[in-house]
């Protein structure tokens, strides 16, 4: 099972597009992934899910995305020359100890040029101090409006890219 997490809170995102487009990549090869968005958290799991506390379905989430998955994916967009703050929050209000020694490939996102690069490096940071192996091949999406149609992913060489990683992480 493989979790691919939205890296965002903003409803109809671009980077839920790709994840439910990786999510789709990796079911034609008769892999099981599930796809969680931050928009799904609760509005107040800061302050009810944070320092060794969790409601129950706080909790089940987090099971089911996080602690379960031996693998992520993360849809990073890029927000003010970083990631977003809410993504670095869910992460703090998870019990450290039971994502140790996972694997994660990151995606960046970004209208643009660079792709989401600064995110990635400093998510990837946060990653490797949670003992979470990063993949090496990070696709970067820029101009990311301008790979979409339909509100989908549908830029070719885009989707191949992405197909050609998934194929990667998939035996890492």
């Amino acid at each position: 099972m493989i979790s691919i997490i939205s890296s965002t809170n903003r409803l109809n995102s671009n980077s839920l597009k790709v994840a439910l487009k990786c999510q789709e990549l990796l079911s034609l090869k008769s892999l099981e992934s599930i796809v969680l968005s931050l928009d799904q958290l609760p509005s107040d799991f800061i302050f009810n899910n944070s320092f060794g506390k969790n409601t129950e379905d706080y909790l089940d989430l987090t099971t089911k995305h996080m602690y379960d998955p031996e693998k992520f994916i993360f849809v990073i967009p890029e927000y003010n020359g970083s990631f977003p703050g809410i993504v670095k929050a869910f992460i703090d209000s998870l019990n450290p100890s039971n994502l140790n020694h996972k694997k994660a490939c990151l995606i960046g996102v970004s209208s643009g040029h660079s792709g989401a690069l600064r995110a990635l490096d400093q998510f990837t940071t946060v990653l490797h101090h949670l003992k979470i192996e990063v993949y090496s091949n990070k696709p970067k999406l820029s101009g990311i409006e301008n790979l979409l149609s339909e509100n989908e992913l549908t830029d070719l060489k885009t989707i191949e890219r992405l197909n050609g990683m998934l194929e990667e992480f998939v035996d890492y």
